[in-house]
């Protein structure tokens, strides 16, 4: 690959922006290096998008702390992958999760959404494509167990193929989490920090119906 082609999509500490739009969602999670797709229909959040795409196409994901419009502290960026636009007129895109970041302050665009200024000083760590230790086999029967609880499915042929990086990010954004833990998880300091919030709320929420009759219950 052309070094120089190469550089024009990497996302490094110099051309990660101080501010941001940001888009508040409820009870939804981003995490650096997860999939996030997104489908775009309001119109102050599609002239959020087009804006974004003319610029660093990097978009801040946070959630409402509660319904008086106030947001939680933390937040991840996404950056836009890939986006349609469809024939009913909405942006269908494709984030995927960079740095998380701070919140400062945020402020109403003409165009209707909140501009926002952001600190990521301190996570930017959060860039370095690092294979984490796990216990991928501990780790992956827990979730099966919690998918299992809450009727829903999980393919481990699947996740035997994703790197221990995909089932840290993506699989914790699409385990059905509430809000309390999905920001506890998105504010641990580190990877190995994490990982322990994951175990912990895994174990927590699974114990009632593992505990009470053996580890294998829902194998």
């Amino acid at each position: 690959m052309d070094e120089n082609i190469k550089k024009l999509f990497e996302t490094n500490p110099k051309n990660i922006p101080s501010s941001i739009p940001i888009f508040p969602l409820d009870n939804v999670l981003l995490l650096p290096f997860g999939k996030l797709p997104l489908n775009i229909f309001e119109e102050r959040y599609i002239k959020m998008t087009l804006d974004s795409l003319k610029s660093h196409r990097m978009i801040g994901i946070i959630q409402p702390k509660n319904n008086n419009n106030e947001l939680f502290q933390m937040g991840c960026i996404g950056k836009i992958t890939s986006y349609i636009e469809t024939s009913d007129y909405r942006l269908v895109l494709n984030l995927e999760g960079v740095c998380r970041f701070v919140l400062n302050e945020r402020n109403i665009t003409p165009g209707g959404y909140y501009q926002a200024s952001i600190n990521c000083d301190d996570y930017l760590n959060d860039l370095l494509d690092v294979e984490p230790h796990i216990d991928r086999n501990s780790l992956i029967q827990k979730y099966s167990n919690y998918f299992k609880m809450k009727k829903l499915e999980i393919d481990k042929e699947v996740l035997s193929e994703t790197s221990n990086q995909q089932i840290l990010s993506t699989l914790t954004m699409l385990a059905p989490f509430n809000k309390i833990d999905k920001q506890a998880i998105l504010e641990s300091p580190n990877i190995k920090e994490r990982i322990n919030t994951i175990n912990s709320i895994l174990d927590l929420n699974t114990f009632q119906v593992v505990g009470r009759d053996g580890p294998n219950q829902l194998n």
